[in-house]
């Protein structure tokens, strides 16, 4: 549900002019930049701002915390003056965005929330409407369009760029140790206390290595998102867990079950079915990774050429 709050927060603040602009309420709103015939106010600011505060009081405090949310506050203002100018450019160019397509951004949205009564209350909670957030969805969608068409659709990658870029990094390209995972989750709850759940998860375990089938387990006792798959996650690379259950996992030998790992949400059980050793991926295996780290390289620096031109043509006033 953070993942959805943090967009809509971002779509009201990067979309049109603030809410707070449209109402007159009395309370001025301080103009922070002007870019052409736009502005960014300081509610725009506050708002894309406010989804970052959170997660840097997690890291920082004190006078630290305050240098970092300048950091980040400034990084912002730079970020809304772009999409502002974007958001122009791709209007100059008549870009159509159809009603299907904001309904399917719209769908995708209210997909990252548990349901859709808590994603319209946080709408209302927000104060915007539907239609403006339409409208916002609309125009993102729009400049999505046109960074597609003036950076990312003129991006080439050659047959020759990705050889050269193999014979040099080789090495980087490893394929990582990976295995073959299954797993049971046993949830605390309110009928389940840390103790019952503990002496449940010995005596999984317990079965387990006494030669009672992973997955049959996992099907009757797992309350993990694999339960009904026998507890599969299929082949995991190190790097892709956290660090706790990596220690256990990257331990296990083909076939052996680990003692149950405590969290803050219950307990976890993992078996090795099989381990892939880190080898050399041969151009035919990393060719894909290789283009894509070429494209993308490519296209964060097209789209900063662009930018820089978008801004040279423009009239920006940071107050």
């Amino acid at each position: 549900m953070r993942t959805g709050v943090s967009i809509l927060l971002l779509v009201f603040a990067l979309g049109l002019q603030s809410r707070a602009l449209c109402q007159t309420t009395g309370v001025e709103n301080k103009i922070l930049a002007v870019v052409n015939d736009d502005v960014v106010t300081e509610t725009d600011l506050d708002e894309a701002l406010s989804s970052s505060i959170d997660d840097l009081k997690k890291e920082y405090s004190g006078e630290e915390l305050k240098t970092k949310t300048e950091e980040v506050r400034k990084e912002l203002l730079n970020q809304m003056i772009e999409n502002k100018l974007i958001l122009q450019e791709a209007k100059k160019a008549n870009i159509a965005v159809d009603d299907n397509e904001v309904e399917q951004r719209l769908k995708d949205v209210k997909s990252r929330f548990p349901s859709e009564d808590i994603f319209y209350a946080e709408i209302e909670k927000s104060g915007v409407s539907t239609d403006v957030l339409k409208r916002r969805y609309k125009e993102n969608i729009m400049m999505g369009k046109l960074v597609d068409h003036e950076v990312r659709g003129k991006v080439v990658v050659t047959p020759t760029e990705i050889e050269g870029y193999y014979k040099k990094h080789s090495e980087e390209l490893k394929a990582p140790e990976s295995v073959h995972l299954r797993g049971i989750v046993l949830r605390f709850d309110a009928n389940n206390t840390e103790d019952a759940v503990k002496q449940k998860a010995d005596d999984v375990v317990k079965l387990a290595r006494e030669g009672r089938d992973f997955g049959e387990l996992a099907n009757t006792y797992s309350q993990g998102a694999k339960s009904k798959e026998a507890g599969d996650f299929g082949f995991v690379e190190k790097g892709q867990m956290r660090q706790d259950f990596e220690k256990v996992i990257f331990s296990l030998k083909p076939g052996e079950v680990g003692d149950p790992i405590k969290t803050d949400t219950g307990y976890f059980i993992f078996k090795v079915d099989e381990k892939k050793d880190s080898y050399v991926r041969s151009l035919t295996e990393a060719r894909s990774d290789i283009e894509n780290m070429i494209f993308r390289d490519k296209a964060q620096k097209r789209y900063q050429d662009w930018i820089v031109k978008l801004k040279r043509d423009a009239f920006i006033q940071v107050k």
